[in-house]
């Protein structure tokens, strides 16, 4: 399809049914993508081969600080998304946001930290470039793994131009995890990217050399998710993030093992107060977060699937007083507002690595307001989010009839 057909095609309907089961709101949904259409176009002209394509942003629902040590969380894709229009392109990668320019030679090496080590290490992994115009919904910096989201945008680009559309949403992510890595040059985990390749909810175990994903039921019925933008960056932070793995993994030391998903349970319970008085409070508390947060995720998948969310938001908010109190990374303003919110929401955390970033909090309709005003108050307009669950990962838009 040429990017003039595309445009037509977008203009009479044919990604309406695509569009509607991503966004909901199909008249907003069309605009976008239809302004990404004739902004491709100016951009790189008539080409042959353009498609286009999502990925989404995710949400931590329990299991704060549990990937990196084997142990098991539940997360799932949301509906802040990348957009993208793409197109083959051979040897180099090129893609708009506005006028904003990310551009690398697959032949180079690009700069570590930039979006263009990510887009050209996902390329190469994939099996060729492509030039792209691409809308995002998702804040950077707080938390909702822009990153994740953008590599794995790249590899499902190349994968479905040069590769089929063959790799699957594991292969994606490992590849997501291993450009961050490598070429990006940062550490990370693969809780982020599975979420974002996924899509819907999920449940990973990660006790195993690679993580075990299952489709986990949650409905979040009768609440509404929101995410409140504290203002926050979590850039730079790579340190403290860094120090919860390594206190996590110097108490695994202490019984013999490497991560403390290898620990029995019953034998930290037996010896956790010597633990204690070996290595500190910190350690202790970090370990002590990592098994009680375990119990936690299996307590709500158990709710969960009986449909019981009210039990499940009594989980969720026990994870953030401990991320609060054991963990220790929710800064100050994500505490303040926690506090503030403690009359109006059901249940709130720390969203994703903390230290920095935002609050998710869930509350009961006739609450909403008072959420809002409250937070607004505090951390300024359009500071609060509301967010739902996207049942799609990554994806290649299919197009079909009129809605």
């Amino acid at each position: 399809m040429r990017a003039s057909e595309l445009i037509m095609y977008i203009k009479d309907g044919g990604c309406d049914s695509a569009l509607i089961e991503l966004y909901g709101n199909l008249k907003a949904a069309r605009v976008r993508l239809l302004n990404l259409a004739m902004s491709f176009a100016c951009r790189f002209g008539d080409m042959e081969g353009v498609a286009v394509f999502s990925a989404p942003a995710r949400t931590e629902l329990i299991g704060n600080h549990t990937d990196h040590n084997g142990g098991v969380a539940v997360g799932a894709a949301i509906d802040k998304d990348i957009l993208a229009v793409a197109a083959p392109a051979e040897g180099e990668v090129r893609i708009y946001e506005g006028d904003s320019l990310t551009e690398a030679r697959l032949s180079e090496s690009a700069e570590k930290g930039s979006s263009a080590a990510l887009a050209a290490g996902m390329a190469r992994r994939f099996g060729g470039g492509f030039v792209a115009v691409t809308d995002s919904l998702i804040p950077y910096g707080k938390g909702l793994s822009s990153s994740a989201a953008f590599s794995l945008l790249c590899g499902k680009i190349a994968d479905s131009f040069y590769g089929g559309g063959s790799a699957t949403a594991m292969e994606l992510a490992l590849a997501a995890r291993e450009t961050e890595n490598a070429d990006f040059g940062k550490a990370c985990g693969l809780l982020d990217q599975i979420c974002c390749a996924y899509g819907g909810t999920v449940h990973i175990d990660f006790s195993g050399e690679l993580p075990t994903v299952t489709p986990q039921s949650f409905s979040a019925e009768g609440f509404y998710m929101y995410l409140v933008d504290t203002g926050v960056h979590h850039k730079g932070l790579e340190a403290e993030y860094g120090s919860i793995a390594e206190d996590m993994r110097t108490a695994a030391g202490y019984f013999g093992k490497d991560v403390l998903g290898q620990v029995d349970p019953a034998v930290f319970a037996e010896k956790k107060e010597y633990l204690r008085l070996k290595l500190g409070d910190r350690v202790y508390r970090r370990a002590l977060h990592f098994f009680d947060e375990n119990k936690r995720v299996a307590f709500f998948c158990r709710r969960a699937a009986m449909g019981q969310t009210a039990n499940c938001l009594y989980a969720v908010n026990s994870s953030g007083i401990s991320s609060r109190t054991n963990l220790r990374n929710v800064h100050k303003e994500a505490d303040e507002a926690t506090a503030a919110l403690k009359d109006i929401v059901t249940a709130a955390r720390i969203h994703g690595g903390g230290f920095g970033g935002a609050l998710q909090c869930y509350v009961r309709a006739e609450k909403r307001g008072e959420l809002v005003a409250a937070m607004e108050k505090m951390f300024g307009n359009g500071s609060v989010m509301p967010v739902r669950i996207r049942e799609k990962g990554v994806c290649r838009l299919e197009y079909g009839e009129k809605a």
